[in-house]
């Protein structure tokens, strides 16, 4: 006989090992090369900001300029415009948020719509500008036709990226679209930490004295990066009726950084976008357009810091919202008869739950700020030209994953153990 508890450790390793297996055929693919090209060209572009970049949100495929060397990028982006569209712009998509698993498809669909045009768009600009910055070396049949050819390629490479992150998310443990940037980030640590000693140590005016103050920052920044990130509110929450008699939970846990690192990924891909237009023009950078348009998107310059600094505040709190949606939770507390001491249900909950987010996308988007714009300064002062992919950026991803990780285990167990407390649509 199979007991709860033992099913529910199945469970969980089945979920490790399905989350592990994808992230080896997504590591397998970033060595299918693209044909056309000469990769060893992208050595002498590895300070390149945009490159360094995409790298992120690749997972590690645009190393080798592989199939996945897009990654996620315009997924994400994709991702991005739809959830703006709906938030109360265009009264289609919003009707069809409210639509349940229809919308959701709708919905959905769109996104891929977006992804294959956005993508294609994308990966034409980065082969051609690439192509540009190596004096033309990269491409190596240099026609529209190839380049084409080329982009549809990498785009068909996302859209395998996106469908082994929906095994991860469905299957498996995380969200698999973050979880794909994590272990590329993680797979990428020891080149990057290299890179870093390397360029540091030969930069003039440097020392090793800056090279140990950095590691300690950083050790710094993962110890405390954990703890806020482990760090939650608890709403106080009484029963009607109790469900179980045995449940620990008397209270509603809401993280301080509610949409975890979203904001941050978000972020990164919005910048990116014009940085990818720019790269069309490489041929046009000493016009004053360019320089313009450059300067305020770039993580060199205070302009892009601060309209970084902008970006991850605004989607903290629009993510927040779409994270934790106050109405959806507030109905299936009433469901569950539950109630939050002092607030009427329904409606005066749902108010109630939305302004408690507010207070608490303050602190948080206070918190990823501090942490993915301070290594950037300290980059720029110590190695104006340093692109390692060493940042706060890469910090908050990896520990953001692992934490959440980590929590879906924990309500996994949970909802094992207590399968009436918990609605299954909604997971706190």
């Amino acid at each position: 006989m199979v007991t709860p508890k033992k099913e529910s450790r199945q469970n969980l390793i089945r979920r490790f090992a399905i989350t592990i297996f994808v992230l080896i055929i997504y590591d397998l693919l970033t060595y299918v090369t693209i044909p056309g090209v000469n990769p060893r060209q992208l050595v002498l572009l590895s300070n390149n900001a945009t490159l360094t970049m995409i790298s992120l949100l690749s997972g590690g495929g645009f190393q080798n300029f592989s199939l996945m060397s897009m990654g996620v990028s315009s997924y994400v982006s994709s991702q991005i415009i739809v959830q703006l569209l709906q938030s109360n712009v265009v009264s289609t998509f919003t009707d069809w948020s409210k639509q349940g698993e229809i919308g959701r498809r709708k919905l959905g669909q769109l996104v891929r719509s977006f992804t294959v045009i956005l993508g294609l768009v994308q990966s034409v600009g980065i082969i051609s500008g690439i192509n540009t910055l190596t004096n033309y070396g990269f491409v190596l049949i240099n026609s529209w036709w190839n380049y084409l050819v080329i982009g549809f390629l990498l785009t068909a490479g996302t859209f395998i990226a996106m469908w082994l992150g929906d095994q991860i998310t469905q299957y498996g443990l995380g969200n698999g679209i973050s979880v794909i940037i994590a272990a590329g980030i993680v797979k990428q640590l020891p080149k990057s930490v290299k890179s870093f000693i390397l360029n540091v140590s030969d930069t003039a005016g440097t020392s090793w004295d800056k090279i140990f103050f950095v590691c300690f920052l950083l050790i710094s920044l993962v110890v405390f990066i954990t703890w806020f990130n482990r760090s939650e509110y608890r709403v106080p929450i009484q029963y009607t009726r109790r469900i179980s008699q045995t449940s620990p939970y008397s209270y509603l846990p809401l993280k301080i950084i509610v949409p975890s690192v979203v904001p941050v990924i978000f972020s990164n891909s919005i910048l990116m976008i014009p940085q990818t237009f720019l790269m069309f023009f490489q041929n046009d950078q000493k016009n004053n357009w360019f320089r313009v348009v450059n300067n305020i998107f770039s993580l060199s310059t205070t302009t892009g810091i601060v309209l970084y600094i902008i970006l991850i505040i605004f989607f903290t709190y629009l993510y927040s919202l779409i994270q934790v949606d106050p109405n959806i939770l507030a109905d299936n507390l009433s469901r569950q008869g539950a109630y939050i001491p002092g607030v009427w249900p329904g409606e005066p909950t749902a108010i109630y739950i939305r302004n408690l987010l507010y207070d608490l996308d303050l602190p948080g988007s206070i918190f990823l700020t501090t942490i993915s714009v301070i290594p950037i300064i300290l980059s720029n002062s110590i190695s104006p030209n340093l692109r390692t992919g060493l940042s706060g950026s890469s910090l908050l991803i990896v520990i953001g994953v692992l934490t959440d990780i980590g929590r879906q285990i924990e309500g996994l167990k949970f909802k094992e153990n207590n399968p009436k407390i918990l609605n299954a649509e909604y997971e706190i």
